[in-house]
């Protein structure tokens, strides 16, 4: 068996990426996007 791992991948920061995701779900829903409600407005 070959060992086949990748031992030079820089590491990812994940948790500023999920910040800014959260950020803008913050302010997204602040604004009222995608916001889910049980009343239809088609009728």
């Amino acid at each position: 068996m070959s060992n086949t791992r990748d031992d030079d991948k820089k590491p990812k920061d994940n948790n500023a990426k999920n910040h800014l995701k959260n950020l803008q779900e913050a302010e997204n829903s602040r604004q009222g996007k995608k916001s889910y409600s049980k009343k239809t407005d088609h009728l």
